[in-house]
């Protein structure tokens, strides 16, 4: 099973509701690299209370679509951000930025199956 997203288990987490679910990872898509970049100007100025809550903020995202790998990565930077600890930080940052991209390549991709799917059923219907 990927760690980059489990669409069973994000299906769950929205009630069974797939509808919401691509609305959600729409709004992930569009938003996610804002939040990344939050994440990054708190590293880079050292301010652990703002690394805590962007990476907190973050992690919930990724915790929305099942995505184990993502949600550790974000929750090592909150950690990092309430400690006031950024010794690892570099590191951290490394993994979160392949966690998240692959995250959102993963969501992409089930959104643009999903339009694909709604089209070629409008245009067999």
């Amino acid at each position: 099973m990927s760690t980059l997203l489990d669409w069973t288990r994000a299906l769950q987490n929205a009630d069974g509701d797939e509808e919401l679910l691509i609305e959600l990872a729409n709004v992930f898509i569009d938003e996610g690299a804002e939040m990344m970049r939050q994440v990054r100007a708190a590293i880079d100025s050292r301010n652990a209370s703002e690394l805590q809550r962007t990476a907190h903020s973050l992690k919930g995202s990724a915790k929305i679509f099942a995505a184990s790998a993502a949600t550790d990565a974000a929750l090592r930077l909150e950690v990092m951000g309430a400690e006031g600890n950024f010794k690892d930080a570099p590191d951290g940052w490394a993994i979160l930025q392949f966690e998240i991209n692959g995250l959102l390549a993963a969501l992409k991709a089930r959104v643009d199956r999903q339009r694909s799917d709604e089209t070629r059923n409008e245009h067999n219907s």
